[in-house]
């Protein structure tokens, strides 16, 4: 059967992954505030600080670092090996990137720099998306809860456990997860990666007018 038989495969199925209905996760934090009764304080801190924490990862945003962090491997590391230039202060990929590009001479024989560049970036995507995502997680850790807030968080998790049943709580964290985190942080970089990456398949060299994706399958054998 094929999976991309109408549109819906390419959109997505809207059924799936919505998550509880918002009034259902209000209801449930009504409950959880109701029976810690004066405390109920606690509940309203606690869901302040995973709402901040969720609303940071926002997936548009997200998705687009992940499309520049491709577009960045061009401009300060691929374009100047397929040129033959050493930029005055190299990538730290600079050499195992020349590497690849010397171990596939047939990259060479092509009169577009941009493609000889697209190539190189496809052969090597693997190694340059594990740089990326390294890169990625530094730099997100920070801007994310910091580690101050997640400690109150814990205590305010174990103080509300104190006066309600913890599956409730769980429940609660559940509902809240299936909701506002319907694409993870990490899969919204990887998407915005890939998308460049889609771009950068389908673009047609001018010389030979076939399509990136189209040089790498004469290059390629059949397994």
């Amino acid at each position: 059967m094929n999976i991309f038989q109408d549109m819906r495969a390419f959109y997505g199925d809207s059924k799936k992954g919505r998550g509880e209905p918002l009034c259902s996760i209000l209801q449930l934090a009504a409950q959880i505030r109701q029976q810690l009764g004066p405390k109920g304080y606690l509940l309203d801190s606690y869901l302040d600080l995973v709402l901040q924490g969720l609303s940071i990862g926002v997936t548009s945003e997200i998705a687009d670092i992940g499309t520049q962090a491709a577009y960045r491997f061009q401009l300060v590391l691929l374009n100047y090996i397929v040129d033959g230039r050493v930029p005055e202060n190299p990538h730290p990929l600079y050499r195992r990137m020349r590497e690849v590009y010397e171990q596939h001479p047939e990259i060479h024989s092509f009169q577009e720099s941009r493609t000889r560049m697209y190539l190189l970036m496809v052969l090597a995507e693997e190694e340059l998306l594990e740089y990326a995502l390294s890169e990625f997680t530094a730099k997100q850790e920070p801007v994310r809860i910091g580690s101050g807030d997640i400690v109150s968080l814990n205590e305010l998790y174990d103080r509300i456990c104190g006066a309600v049943e913890e599956p409730l709580l769980e429940e609660f964290n559940r509902r809240l997860r299936q909701r506002f985190q319907l694409t993870p942080v990490l899969s919204a970089f990887l998407q915005g990666f890939a998308d460049d990456l889609l771009y950068q398949l389908t673009w047609r060299d001018p010389e030979t007018s076939r399509q990136i994706f189209q040089l790498l399958l004469d290059q390629t054998k059949a397994v």
